[in-house]
């Protein structure tokens, strides 16, 4: 039923429908031109007195006292002049209203849409609903379209997310050169009084902020999106983590108050310390922005969790900042700094892949605090 439904919408049966109306009005037409033609003859024959009949092979040959031979000729010939005249014509307007009716409006749909096509606009639909084989190629051309556009909409996010994530990258390097900055600041200040202890214990962490930038940027240069990043666990001193926190945010804050309080456990810890440190110095070098004159760091653990908070002694965090702060480039109308409204938005997802959360508010002074959370393993 299905099949002799379709047979019955295509194309061929439609034209078909032009066929009889084209035979009925060229049979209609032959029988006038032919009835007309006999009249006219008849009719000229009556007004021109015939003077004599000859008969040459066959054939009748009428000749009149008055009026001219080729137009009673042309008389008598005239059916077989019109008639194929008729025919063509019901021929070519069968064919023109076929072609208005039913390939008309589809083809002009495609030229439109092959048009905008080219100039790659790809947000519009083929209007062209008739079940037959034209509707069928304007579905099929509408559905190539849309692939298309889900592709280079594919191919955009594709492309905003590897813009995201070399946006995040550049932001988070700029941290940890900071921290190495200050190490090289220190070491040309205090060139002449630090003991040799301090100078090797100020290369050892030099060593391993730059052990750590190398592990982010091959962490970083195997993902394709900030959201693909691995933790990769390992075993780790609390003390020691607790220490590289406290000292690269003194570093941050040079000559800025700056106050850290931890716990005193020399515990070991499994978690992802490049992702901790990276997570603590971007909230330090946020609360650096609108701070009055002092950051104080807050570390701890809850059981499974360790939570560190930045807070500031800045006017906080409005409302509407609070609640949008950690989406991915967004920044206070109010804020003149320059930046690209990533470092929270990094440090949300970081904390997301480690098993813990970012919570965004004001300390009990009105200044801004920020609680990132990690799982840890002990």
């Amino acid at each position: 039923m299905d099949k002799m439904k379709k047979r019955f919408s295509s194309l061929e049966l439609a034209l078909m429908k032009y066929i009889p109306v084209c035979f009925i009005i060229s049979f209609i037409g032959i029988r006038l031109i032919t009835k007309m033609s006999q009249l006219c003859e008849q009719q000229y024959r009556s007004l021109h007195h015939v003077s004599a009949i000859d008969i040459n092979n066959g054939r009748v040959v009428w000749r009149f006292e008055s009026g001219s031979r080729i137009i009673y000729w042309l008389l008598c010939n005239m059916q077989y002049i019109l008639i194929p005249l008729l025919v063509i014509a019901c021929v070519c307007a069968a064919g023109y209203f076929f072609y208005r009716n039913e390939l008309k409006k589809p083809i002009d749909s495609l030229m439109t849409a092959a048009e905008k096509i080219s100039h790659n606009e790809l947000d519009f639909t083929i209007d062209y609903s008739k079940e037959n084989e034209m509707g069928t190629l304007c579905r099929a051309f509408d559905d190539m379209r849309r692939k298309i556009n889900d592709s280079n909409m594919e191919l955009w996010h594709s492309l905003e997310e590897r813009k995201r994530l070399s946006s995040a990258f550049s932001h988070d390097l700029r941290t940890p050169l900071t921290v190495l900055r200050g190490y090289v600041e220190f070491m040309q200040k205090y060139e002449d009084r630090i003991t040799p202890e301090k100078q090797a214990e100020i290369l050892e962490k030099m060593n391993s902020q730059i052990l750590r930038l190398e592990n982010y940027t091959q962490k970083m240069n195997s993902v394709q999106k900030l959201e693909d990043v691995v933790p990769e666990i390992k075993a780790v001193s609390l003390a020691e983590l607790t220490s590289q926190i406290e000292s690269s945010g003194r570093l941050l804050c040079e000559d800025m108050k700056y106050h850290f309080s931890g716990p005193d456990s020399d515990m070991e810890v499994y978690t992802d310390p490049e992702i901790i440190m990276q997570v603590c110095e971007n909230l330090v070098s946020n609360a650096l922005r609108y701070t009055d004159d002092s950051i104080a760091v807050k570390a701890d653990i809850s059981g499974d969790m360790l939570s560190i908070c930045v807070s500031d002694n800045g006017k906080g965090f409005t409302a509407e900042a609070a609640a949008n702060a950690a989406n991915p480039f967004y920044r206070d109308d109010k804020d003149s700094s320059v930046h690209f409204g990533l470092g929270l938005y990094i440090c949300r997802v970081l904390c997301a892949k480690c098993g813990g959360t970012l919570k965004i508010g004001n300390n009990e002074f009105g200044g801004g605090a920020v609680t990132a959370k990690f799982r840890i393993n002990r």
